[in-house]
């Protein structure tokens, strides 16, 4: 026997009696596991486990690169994955005859299956764990699209399923009705993970077109499942009426009972688990467990095993944190390492060459595509029945073309139990492949908008009024972010004659992982009106955000509060910013620093990529912008004592901006506010820019100096080292907060030198001097910039007129009022 061969059947027959009576005998070689080495001559490839890694190497590494080619098409990674397969098997390497006798021959193919099933077994549990079966009670008319998108391709596969049945089984001798129901399956599914991506992609999540396509793809997912079991049964059982029945009627008992199992151990488990802690190891092994008993219930009961593992994971409750922490623990190596052999067993399965009857594989295609315009066509008569844009109606037809691995399960499922022949299973298996990469660019096209809101106007907080409602969008990464940020706001003095209006927003990056699926629904699903009290739909750390913020609502008197969760790759979150802002008509957005605060007191980056974040909002937001550096800013509390902030003015719109913010500090009962101006010395000429500093410092002081919470000081300087000793002597007053100008007007004589040693230039000359470690004491500091647009009037003032915002109101000046303000306000106010 072979060294490399696992074992050897020998039939024996014994002399003595009759040659019919035939024993086998097995031999197994010991040694066929692992290599001898090298240097007795053995072949990696001729053992068992050594050519199962170079297997699944080669898979993961194809697989990773078509990844990498498809990313800047914006493409799923479901396609990398098909392309990944198609590239190992007998349509790309596989017809290598090198490749296909040593690398991929047919015993090793078995090992190969067997690790890619229970991949497939844990992938489907994580998609199970994904499905919040809750939002279903609030599905509304996304139902309705459901079953169009179900309805509609199912007929058209049953109509379809008697003429290509003869054509596509010739050497698969399935029933006529298994094979109706599952091409019917085949063509009305709709992957929801990937769906949910593309959405995530296409800044579409907190949209009507990406919650109804959410809702609807979730109902089409959970049918879809049911219809995969009744063609599994029926596949089975050969079309028998009364073994299908028995079967059917074991799987809903069986998912009556995982039910019924499942959801007390999910909360055993929890209850050990501390809060915001890792489910201990005792707790995550019996739930793994489960997944395997489950998987090998549903498989002796004749309805599969991944479905076992799905209903596994749909019992667990989508409020316990029990199954985002074992999704935690199998993402890694699910979907890194064992989905992909799944995906290369598939691709050994797909030989293009194997299709000799090309008018049959192009009436398959045609049906295909068929049930895909039927989608559309169905999702348009369902948005125009609803009064829905039309475009609107497109966008959700393609999302719901979307293809993923249960079309791919199910594919694999119809070759293994005979209903589709080589050529039929590689025609849908890439068939399947270009419907997908079309979803993302006609999606573009159908929701790109031609032009921005046209009813946006940029916006500040300068150029509202004092009694109007100030909006605001602030964003978090992290539960730490959430009480410096909450204190600011009530910095701001919310009361029912000034209120304000938050968009709380939660940025989760996009990643391939399938834990962002939890975080996706929740961007979807996200607002205080859809989701219960204490719903924990992604993670705790999004639960927490959303809890802090409509707890402060209930507390406060002038505040709303609007929670919503972005989830997007980190180069294009800004734009998510953006869509936010204008759909709100915020004034300003705040941002923390990429900077959190240390043990010790120092300042220490938190992710690189948060600082480009910041930088890329700054280049162009639609409205101001601010960047809080907390220090330890402390959240709101009633029994907080006297408060104090300052405010260092040079000049310009950005500080005319923070001192518009800072004016409604002035009004805190608990805060007292400093305003330090610097001017420059007597007969220094004065700007236009001057002008507009001086009316609106003197709007400033009529309104609040008179209140003894609020004391305004000027400061003579004229370069600097002037400025930096004004600064020095307000941070040794003792403030719990400063608020500075980014900088970018008139101030920037004050601050000339100062940008040679920036470390952080988004902030400003100021802002990144007092977010030094080396300057003073460590004090939490907000830096405004202005939107940049607002100086420029607005567009109906007259030519010639310069619009000044002040904090009463606008009005707009001639130039022949300007020589006489100035003259006026040439000598000032008194200067201390």
């Amino acid at each position: 026997m072979a060294s490399g061969s696992s074992s050897e059947i020998q039939y024996l027959v014994d002399p003595g009696k009759n040659s019919s009576a035939i024993s086998p005998l097995v031999c197994y070689n010991p040694t066929s596991t692992s290599t001898g080495g090298i240097w007795q001559g053995d072949s990696i490839l001729d053992f068992s486990f050594p050519r199962f890694v170079v297997q699944l190497l080669l898979i993961v590494i194809l697989t990773r690169l078509a990844g990498l080619l498809l990313r800047p098409l914006r493409q799923p990674r479901y396609l990398a994955n098909i392309l990944g397969g198609i590239m190992v098997g007998p349509t790309g390497l596989g017809r290598i005859p090198w490749v296909a006798r040593k690398l991929f021959p047919l015993p090793s193919v078995i090992v190969l299956e067997n690790m890619a099933y229970l991949g497939l077994m844990y992938f489907t549990f994580i998609s199970g764990v994904e499905i919040d079966l809750s939002t279903f009670r609030r599905t509304g008319h996304s139902a309705v699209f459901a079953l169009a998108c179900i309805g509609l391709p199912f007929a058209i596969g049953g109509i379809a399923a008697a003429a290509v049945h003869p054509t596509l089984n010739d050497d698969a001798p399935a029933s006529l009705p298994s094979f109706l129901v599952f091409l019917g399956v085949t063509l009305s599914i709709t992957a929801f993970s990937v769906l949910a991506r593309s959405l995530a992609e296409l800044k579409l999540l907190n949209s009507t077109i990406g919650a109804t396509a959410m809702s609807a793809a979730m109902l089409v997912d959970i049918c879809a499942w049911v219809l995969l079991a009744l063609a599994i049964t029926l596949a089975q059982n050969d079309g028998d009426p009364a073994s299908t029945l028995w079967t059917m009627m074991s799987g809903l008992g069986f998912y009556g009972a995982v039910n019924v199992i499942v959801r007390p151990a999910a909360n055993w488990v929890a209850s050990r688990t501390p809060e915001g802690g890792a489910v201990d190891d005792l707790g995550a092994s019996t739930m793994l467990i489960g997944v395997m008993v489950a998987s090998l219930l549903a498989d002796t009961i004749g309805i599969h095993a991944v479905l076992g593992s799905f209903f596994f994971g749909l019992a667990i409750p989508s409020d316990n944190p029990v199954g985002p922490a074992l999704i935690e623990r199998l993402e890694d190596v699910v979907d890194g390492l064992l989905l992909p052999l799944f995906f290369g067993l598939s691709g050994l399965k797909t030989n293009l060459g194997a299709v000799k009857d090309v008018p049959a594989a192009g009436f398959l295609i045609l049906i295909v595509f068929s049930s895909a315009i039927a989608k559309i066509a169905g999702c348009l008569v369902v948005a125009n029945i609803y009064r829905m844009p039309l475009r609107d109606g497109m966008a959700i037809g393609l999302l719901m073309n979307t293809k993923g691995v249960v079309e791919m399960v199910l594919l694999n499922i119809g070759r293994d139990q005979q209903m589709l022949s080589e050529a039929s299973f590689s025609v849908l298996v890439c068939t399947s492949a270009i419907v997908t990469a079309m979803v993302s660019p006609l999606l573009s096209l159908a929701v790109r908008s031609p032009r921005r809101l046209a009813s946006f106007q940029r916006r500040s907080v300068q150029s509202g009024r004092p009694e109007s409602e100030l909006r605001v969008v602030v964003c978090v990464h992290a539960t730490r972010h959430v009480p410096a940020m909450l204190g600011l706001l009530d910095a701001a003095n919310p009361t029912k004659r000034h209120p304000i209006s938050v968009v709380s927003l939660h940025l989760i990056e996009l990643s391939s992982r399938p834990s962002s699926m939890l975080a996706i629904q929740s961007a979807a699903t996200s607002t205080k009106d859809s989701l219960p009290q204490h719903q924990t739909t992604s993670s705790s750390a999004t639960s927490a955000i959303m809890h802090a913020f409509e707890s402060y609502e209930e507390h406060a008197a002038g505040i709303s509060v609007r929670p919503l969760t972005a989830v997007s790759p980190y180069p294009t979150m800004h734009q998510d910013i953006f869509a936010i802002a204008e759909e709100y008509s915020a004034a300003i957005i705040i941002l923390p620093f990429h900077k959190h605060r240390t043990v010790d007191g120092g300042m220490e980056p938190t992710n690189p990529s948060l600082r480009s974040l910041n930088q890329a909002v700054l280049a162009s937001a639609p409205c101001s912008v601010a960047i809080l550096i907390d220090r330890g800013l402390p959240a709101p509390s009633r029994l907080a004592g006297p408060r104090n902030a300052a405010l260092l003015f040079l000049g310009g719109p950005d500080d005319r901006e923070a001192l518009a913010f800072a004016s409604r500090i002035a009004g805190h009962p608990q805060f007292s506010l400093t305003v330090l101006r610097l001017v420059p010395p007597d007969g220094t000429p004065q700007s236009d820019d001057s002008v507009i500093d001086d009316e609106y410092i003197t709007e400033f002081r009529l309104q609040y100096v008179s209140e003894d919470t609020v004391v305004y000081a000027e400061s003579v300087a004229s370069n600097a080292e002037d400025t930096v000793s004004a600064l020095r002597s307000l941070v040794d007053g003792g403030h719990d907060l400063y608020i500075v100008g980014k900088g970018n007007g008139e101030g920037a004589q004050l601050t000339a030198g100062l940008t040679d040693w920036s470390e952080c230039p988004e902030l400003g000359p100021i802002g990144d001097l007092l977010a030094s470690p080396d300057f003073g004491m460590p004090v939490s500091v907000l830096v405004v910039q202005q939107c940049s647009t607002m100086e420029t009037g607005d567009s109906e003032a007259a030519p010639g007129k310069t619009t000044i915002n002040t904090s009463r109101g606008r009005f707009a000046m001639m130039p022949a009022d300007k020589a006489a303000y100035r003259s006026r306000s040439m000598a000032g106010p008194a200067r201390t």
